[in-house]
């Protein structure tokens, strides 16, 4: 669990004493930022995604209501902690809070104590949601994303490629005689090279819409948006060049070195209606039963 002292809090308050009071309660933490208008905190959240927002009601042109409502339409801040801090004390006001996407919120003048185990209590809980939503999407062994990821990302990428126009390439890559080297060489070093084909791919791709997952056991996938079936072929060539030169022994192989195989598709060399992965899936099966006939 990360330390909730790195956390990122934003105080918004039209008073700048206000903030500077709310800081010296928060002094536990290291990343207490501090703006005084509600279009200041949508500008800085669309820079730097806090923790857990405190958030000013009653600011003149934007009020903490509206700016909560803005808040929650910024990717990221579906699940960040928002707390109300307000001197009004009405029912209605209170539900007002709760319809803008608050969380919580605190009454002025706000108590140091009640303040500071309120946001402690909101930041641990949002740091746990953060690291259960890492782990279902994250490869537990090669920090690489998962299928489950895929999944998602494929189908909207796919989306975006259709509806703009653009091409997209899938690129499926598969460790040579894999199972063999992990009888022969053991688990740990079959993790260690799967750790290393997670590095060597990941820095090959320069991209942010350029993903690399761990689909199941030594197969992993690259998502290349907006590339077309030369850039795909490209980018697999560095891989099994870089592979070769790394020279990882493998006496399980004919080549006597870990060696790894490809199989590549996109939408524009595909037909109608054609799942790209399956294609790609396809490929790399032709191209490994073609090389293990060959080796025999």
């Amino acid at each position: 669990m990360a330390d909730i002292s790195n956390a990122k809090i934003l105080l918004v308050d039209d008073d700048p004493l206000n903030t500077a009071i709310l800081s010296k309660s928060l002094e536990l933490f290291d990343n207490v930022y501090s703006v005084h208008s509600g279009q200041d905190a949508i500008e800085f959240c669309h820079k730097i995604l806090p923790d857990l927002v405190l958030l000013d009601v009653v600011m003149p042109h934007l009020d903490g209501h509206i700016t909560c409502q803005i808040l929650r339409t910024i990717d990221g801040m579906e699940n960040c902690p928002i707390i109300f801090s307000t001197s009004l004390s009405g029912i209605e006001d209170e539900i007002k809070c709760w319809e803008a996407g608050g969380n919580d919120f605190v009454s002025k003048p706000v108590s140091p104590l009640t303040l500071l185990m309120r946001v402690q209590s909101h930041i641990r809980l949002k740091l746990q949601c953060d690291e259960h939503k890492s782990m279902a999407i994250f490869d537990s062994l090669t920090g690489l994303r998962n299928r489950h990821f895929f999944d998602g990302y494929y189908q909207q990428q796919i989306h975006l490629s259709l509806r703009n126009k653009t091409d997209l390439s899938l690129l499926v890559i598969d460790i040579d005689y894999f199972e063999n080297y992990k009888e022969y060489y053991g688990h740990a070093k079959g993790d260690s090279c799967l750790i290393l084909m997670a590095k060597m791919i990941s820095e090959l791709l320069h991209r942010p819409t350029d993903v690399v997952v761990r689909y199941n056991g030594e197969k992993f996938v690259i998502i290349l948006p907006n590339t077309d079936i030369q850039g795909a072929r490209f980018i697999a060539n560095e891989m099994i060049n870089q592979f070769a030169k790394e020279g990882l022994p493998n006496s399980q192989s004919p080549q006597g070195i870990i060696t790894v195989r490809t199989g590549l598709a996109s939408f524009a060399t595909s037909k109608d209606g054609e799942d790209i992965l399956t294609l790609a899936n396809q490929r790399l099966s032709s191209v490994k039963s073609a090389c293990q006939s060959a080796c025999a």
